[in-house]
Order: structure tokens, then C-alpha cells, then sequence
């Protein structure tokens, strides 16, 4: 005799012909789409109960005064045990039906079945026959963790194993482990002997856990292969050794669950790494040079656009290793010319509106407060010119999001404590003239401005001096509460990059992408879109590859000795530096307070040591000025 799957199981209890069924399904079985099929095969007609009314007339006309021999059997479906809900004329010819965890699964505890899902029930009802006796609460968890699930914790001993069974879990299965099993587990995996991290365990709460801690992993050893074949790391084979991808099982299973990801063409990669790799020969993403014989005539949004491809272009460059002196003259050529343009039309920059998308850093929240029925949160990358942006875009773009891209100006000086506090303030400098010299008070004018917009305390938040340690959602100020609708952020990851950049803008190119590598920025935008956040992306300043011009000998009559940007608070002791040195430019601006008195490098040079390289900022360069503007969404 053919032993019935569990669909047909509850079919069975249905199989007269024409008979009128009123069925209580506290646990919704008929719900499901595997019974309802089988009932259709039945001839057996579904109505789920709700109004007295509306079902009288669907009785009427559709079962009562149809003959039997002809018509569908019919179930009316209650959510409970009170057949007494139901008229009783047609109660009093029903066939009363209970289906019920107990006549399903007899020998599991029902407390702990009743907690998994629907979609479990076939699988629960297959491996249920292994067991001939009555199972407890621990028993039945187990068994549905073993058996059903096919986790057996006393096998799994590291985090190639943890995978490895993920890997089975999640071939057979699309959910992850219902909560009461996967804290089962996590007790299991995190006691001694085994004290496997609870982090860890997480890949069984849902597959798209899995999968992005598979592709991290995946980036991680290729960028870690791609380096060595490059002779740019010495080997390591303690890493290699217990390596997630050094195992047979893991390699011949990582297809379905990896987005390939863009390889250099030069690398020999071994026949089993190819499902998960984009192997494109070099080429330039753009398809036009954005330099100009002449830059007559740019305006804004000439200038906008020449950033983003220059950035991108630059990229390019750093990315094959040939940063060509015939490139860096063009890049000076366009310079100056920006430059004339920047001179004459900045203080028409502060005056332009907000929409449809801002212009200058300080406009960036008056530009959010528009979207403000949403919640709303803030990256601010210390430093990131569009030429790392390019770099971040690669990386983020193994990802499903899509990039809303344009650009703003920054302010001048374009240092941290002039541009990122106009920024959060949405004011400009002259009005927090009292801490233009730092940064100390940014959390308190990002609070007053939002409050301002009819935020309360409760729903702002802000941070800094994110990315300089491993990535920890639980330590991100908004999960503090979930009255939080307005999120101010600073990753300063950039910025120190830039700073210790001994070879220029390929060392920041090459601690960047490893820092991209850990995923960071990948988790922490990927969680604030499942918290319900709308994501901007920006900057407060770029920066750009300098040469050092010397030192500007002054003592106290400067006030800031800045390596792009000095500082005086004498209008004459300023005006009297630049006749001495070349190369130098004044710059003056009612939006600054009084007695901010600016002198700037002139093209790409730096207030250091004569001759010496570093990566800085503070001037008005392009690539200091112009900076992204990112929306972030799915």
C-alpha cells in the first residue's frame, strides 16, 4: 500500500463526494498551496469563513440547490473549534472535521512543532516515521534540527564545517532556521568544547545572511589570491591552510551562492574559482577623454560632470599601476582653468537653490529635510574624492543596489573644520565662527538643525570615527532606539589613508581597497536599508597628489599651518606673505568670519618640504572642490 505524503494525508479526511465539510485549521494547514492542490484534484471547494452574510449567499448559489452527484464537496474553514459560529442549518448537515498538530505528527511534543512554519510541515511529516515513540520538547527540537534539518552540531568543529552544513541547509531549503532552533543551535555551537562565535551562527537565520557572509568571504580570498599572484603579499599558509575555499566540498558548491566578481585578465585562476569570477580584460569605463583643448565656456555642471569622469579615469590609472606624466599635465591644464572659473564664480555658488538637488556641502541637509517622511541617514566619507569613489562603487557594485551619482562643492578652505561643520550645520562658516578651528561641536549643530525641521532629541543621532575597527551593527548609535529617524554619520577611513600616504595616491588606493575587502561599508549601508533608512553618500573635501613648495617660516603670526590652506588672522600679515611667495593665492569670501584671513597653495603644491610627495587637502584643485553626492538605494 502507498504511504501518503503529508498533503494527501489531510486530503483524506476529505474525500466524499458533495458532502458539505466545516473544518477547524487553527494552525492554517489548508493554507497551504501543496493541500490545496491536492483538494482541487479532489474536486473539493476551499471558502475560509469570515461574514454570516456574504457566505450565506455564496451557500446559496453554489452548494445548496446544486445536485450532489454534481457538484464539488465544500469545506468552510474556521479558524477555530466553534462549529457553533457557523448557521446551524448548515451545521446540523456538515460533516464536523478538527485537523490538528496531534493527528499530523502524534509522536512529536505539539508546543515545539506548532512553532515552525508551514513550510517545514512536508518535511517534518516524511522524517517523522523514524520515530516509533513519544519524543519530549528537547527530543522533538533535536529531532528537527537533526533529522528535518540536517544540522547535526556535534559535527561541526570550525567555520569551514559551519558552511559546509549551511551550504546543505540551504540547497534543500530557501528560510532560514526558525528562532527557537537556531538559538537551539547557537547554545550548542558557543558552550565548550566547540565556542564557535554566536556571529558566526547567524548564517542560519536567513539565506541572505548566508550569502553575504560567503561573498565576503569570497572577495576577501581572491583579493588575497590577486595580491599574491602579484608578488604584492609573501604567502601565508597558516591563512591558506584552514582556508574557507581550500576544501573540496566548498569548491565544488560555491555557483549558486556567488556574484562573480571583476579579475584582472593576467592572473592564471584555477578551473574551480571560474563560476565565481567576472575575468574582463582592461579597458576604460569611460568612453570619451574628458579633457578639453579649452575649457571655454564650462559652467557648473560641466565642472560637475569633468570631476566624475576624472575620478573615474584617474582610477583607471592608479588601478594598472601607470599614473603617465602626459595625463598629470592634462589634469594641470585643467586645473587652471578651473581655477579662473572657481575665483570668479564661488560666491555665486552660496546663492543658488537647494533643489532639485543641492550644489554646496552646507546644503546637503536643507536637500534631506525635503525627504524627511522617510528615515534618513548620512555617510560622510572624511576625504573621499570621486577617485576613491570609483573604487568604492567597484566594490559596492557586487551588490544589487543601484546609484543615484552627482556632485557638490565644498567650501574653502576645504579642510575638515571649515567644509564637514558646514556640512552637518547647513550653515555657513560665518555662523560658527566660534569653532571654525575644529570639529568638536558637530553632534550639537547637527541636532539644532534637525530640531529646527521639527525632529525631536529622541529621533537624531550622530557619530564619528566609524570604520577604524571591525564592523559591529550592535555599536552603531541608531540601534539605540527605534525612535531614531535621522542618522549622521563620519567614517574617517579616508582621510587616514590620505594622510599616510607615503607613495601618493597608490597608497591610498591600495589601503583603501584592502579596507573595502572587509566589508564594512558593504554591512553597514546593507543594514540601515533593512532598518528601513533611505542612504546618502558624500564627502567633505577630496583631496589631491602634491609636491612640497617649503616651508612658510612664521611663527605665532599665522594662526593655522595648514599643508594646503594657511591661516592668519592679520589681513596684512597675509597680504604681505603672497607678494613674498609665489605660487600662492589669496582667497577672500564674506561667507567667512572676519578674521579668517586665507592663503592657499597654488596648483599642486603643499606648505611641506620641498620636493616631498603626500596626498592632502585644503585648496581649491578640482579634486579638492568637487566631491560625490550618492543616494543609495535597491
Amino acid at each position: 500500500m502507498k504511504k501518503l505524503n503529508w498533503s494527501e494525508k489531510i486530503a483524506s479526511y476529505f474525500t466524499g463526494k458533495g458532502l458539505l465539510y466545516v473544518v477547524s485549521d487553527e494552525h492554517n494547514l489548508l493554507s497551504q498551496t501543496a493541500i490545496q492542490d491536492v483538494l482541487a484534484q479532489q474536486n473539493c471547494m476551499l471558502y475560509f469563513y469570515e461574514d454570516s452574510v456574504v457566505f450565506r449567499e455564496y451557500y446559496e448559489l453554489n452548494f445548496r440547490h446544486v445536485d450532489r452527484t454534481e457538484r464539488s464537496s465544500l469545506l468552510l474553514v474556521i479558524p477555530d473549534s466553534q462549529f457553533t459560529q457557523v448557521p446551524y442549518d448548515v451545521y446540523a448537515q456538515a460533516v464536523c472535521v478538527t485537523l490538528s498538530i496531534n493527528k499530523l505528527f502524534p509522536n512529536l511534543e505539539p508546543s515545539i512543532v506548532r512553532q515552525f512554519p508551514g513550510w517545514l510541515y512536508e518535511h517534518i511529516y516524511i522524517y517523522q516515521h523514524s520515530k516509533s515513540q513519544r519524543l519530549n520538547s528537547r527530543e522533538t527540537t533535536d529531532f528537527l534540527l537533526n533529522d528535518v534539518c540536517g544540522i547535526h552540531a556535534s559535527r561541526i568543529y570550525n567555520l569551514t564545517d559551519l558552511v559546509k552544513v549551511g551550504l546543505h541547509y540551504y540547497d534543500k531549503f530557501d528560510e532560514g532556521l526558525p528562532g527557537f532552533l537556531w538559538e537551539r543551535l547557537k547554545n550548542l555551537l558557543t558552550m565548550p568544547p566547540k565556542q564557535l562565535s554566536a556571529n558566526s551562527v547567524t548564517l542560519f537565520q536567513s539565506k541572505e545572511k548566508f550569502i553575504r557572509f560567503f561573498n565576503e568571504k569570497w572577495q576577501q580570498y581572491i583579493h588575497h589570491f590577486v595580491q599574491q599572484a602579484k608578488m604584492q603579499v609573501a604567502e601565508s599558509p597558516e591563512s591558506y591552510a584552514h582556508n574557507l575555499f581550500q576544501d573540496s566540498f566548498v569548491q565544488q558548491h560555491i555557483d549558486p551562492y556567488i556574484s562573480p566578481i571583476e579579475v584582472p585578465s593576467d592572473i592564471q585562476f584555477q578551473q574551480w574559482m571560474l563560476p565565481g569570477l567576472l575575468i574582463q580584460e582592461e579597458k576604460p569605463s569611460i568612453e570619451h577623454s574628458p579633457f578639453k583643448e579649452t575649457y571655454t565656456g564650462f559652467e557648473r555642471n560641466d565642472w560637475l560632470r569633468f570631476a566624475n569622469e576624472l575620478g573615474e579615469l584617474q582610477q583607471q590609472h592608479l588601478n594598472r599601476g601607470n599614473y603617465q606624466e602626459s595625463f598629470q599635465a592634462e589634469v594641470a591644464n585643467a586645473n587652471t582653468a578651473f581655477k579662473k572659473w572657481i575665483l570668479e564664480n564661488f560666491q555665486q555658488l552660496r546663492s543658488l537653490p537647494v533643489l532639485p538637488k543641492p550644489k554646496m556641502v552646507h546644503q546637503i541637509p536643507h536637500y534631506l529635510a525635503r525627504q524627511a517622511d522617510k528615515k534618513i541617514a548620512l555617510i560622510v566619507l572624511d576625504g573621499m574624492s570621486f577617485t576613491q569613489w570609483h573604487l568604492i562603487k567597484k566594490h559596492l557594485n557586487t551588490t544589487a543596489w543601484k546609484f543615484e551619482e552627482d556632485g557638490v562643492f565644498a567650501w574653502v578652505p576645504s579642510v575638515t573644520s571649515v567644509s564637514r561643520q558646514a556640512l552637518f550645520s547647513g550653515k555657513e562658516p560665518r555662523f560658527f565662527a566660534d569653532t571654525i578651528t575644529s570639529t568638536y561641536k558637530e553632534k550639537s549643530l547637527w541636532t539644532a538643525f534637525w530640531k529646527e525641521q521639527g525632529f525631536s532629541k529622541q529621533n537624531i543621532v550622530f557619530e564619528k570615527s566609524l570604520g577604524l575597527s571591525a564592523y559591529n551593527q550592535k555599536d552603531l548609535a541608531y540601534q539605540l532606539s527605534p525612535a531614531i529617524r535621522i542618522y549622521g554619520a563620519v567614517i574617517d577611513v579616508v582621510d587616514q589613508f590620505m594622510h599616510g600616504a607615503a607613495q601618493g595616491l597608490q597608497s591610498v588606493q591600495s589601503e583603501l581597497n584592502t579596507w573595502l575587502h572587509s566589508n564594512y561599508l558593504t554591512a553597514f549601508i546593507e543594514d540601515l536599508m533593512n532598518s528601513g533608512f533611505e542612504i546618502y553618500l558624500t564627502a567633505d573635501h577630496g583631496n589631491v597628489e602634491c609636491i612640497g613648495r617649503g616651508h612658510i617660516a612664521q611663527g605665532v603670526t599665522v594662526e593655522s599651518k595648514g599643508e594646503r590652506a594657511r591661516i592668519y588672522s592679520s589681513l596684512n600679515i597675509r597680504n604681505q606673505t603672497t607678494k613674498e611667495q609665489q605660487d600662492t593665492i589669496i582667497w577672500d569670501d564674506t561667507s567667512l568670519p572676519s578674521d579668517y584671513h586665507i592663503l592657499l597653495a597654488d596648483g599642486n603644491g603643499a606648505f611641506v618640504p620641498k620636493h616631498q610627495k603626500i596626498v592632502t587637502h585644503g585648496g581649491i584643485h578640482i579634486e579638492e572642490m568637487i566631491v560625490p553626492f550618492i543616494k543609495v538605494s535597491r
